[in-house]
């Protein structure tokens, strides 16, 4: 297992990871609770297959139009959307999605993990919050990475690339309390609620 599959295995985003085929290759235990599907059910599946994703409209989003297929040849980030998504027993949830690459594009091995995609249920008022605010542009985005200090920067480099805290905190030579500290103020300056959304915003500005 990579460092960033033991990280995405213990958030508390249900994260699921596709090889180029868009397979699933990764899916963790909070996907298991978010669409009642177990890991051994989905591994090897085409996502599509699983997640039936549709936009805000009612328009099919998994399949042909997917965006992530779309992009995939050119490694292009994927920003933030929302995408209401079907549950094994029925019932549809709405989700906030975040598709990033890992890099190894140019890897021959078809099973490889190619584009990992962290979800977060949202409820109907934080939809129209979103929408309203228009929270999820890029100049926003920037600013927010900006407010970091040059340790915070640091600190988000190292966990987005897998390092455990308390190797964090011995190889910076601060405590585990410091580390966590640290990672409080990257959230709240980054808006995001999870390790999932840092490690996206991070893998987007190229820090890892």
């Amino acid at each position: 297992m990579s460092a960033l599959e033991e990280v995405f295995e213990c958030t508390t985003d249900a994260v699921f990871g596709t090889d180029k085929h868009m397979r699933v290759r990764f899916w963790n235990k909070f996907c298991e609770e978010l669409f009642d599907i177990n890991k051994d059910s989905a591994i090897g599946k085409k996502c599509s297959e699983l997640i039936c994703g549709k936009d805000l409209l009612g328009n099919d989003f998994c399949g042909t139009e997917c965006k992530i297929i779309k992009h995939h040849d050119r490694c292009s980030p994927n920003y933030n959307w929302d995408l209401v998504v079907k549950r094994n027993g029925g019932e549809n949830v709405v989700v906030n999605v975040g598709s990033y690459y890992t890099g190894s594009l140019k890897d021959n091995n078809d099973t490889d993990i190619r584009v990992f995609h962290s979800m977060r249920t949202i409820n109907c008022h934080q939809l129209i919050r979103r929408l309203a605010l228009n929270t999820n542009t890029t100049a926003d985005d920037n600013s927010n990475i900006n407010r970091l200090s040059k340790r915070e920067y640091e600190i988000l480099r190292l966990v987005s690339s897998g390092i455990k805290i308390k190797n964090i905190a011995e190889q910076l030579g601060i405590s585990h309390t410091t580390v966590r500290n640290h990672i409080k103020n990257i959230y709240a300056k980054l808006e995001v609620h999870s390790q999932a959304e840092a490690i996206n915003c991070a893998m987007r500005h190229g820090l890892v």
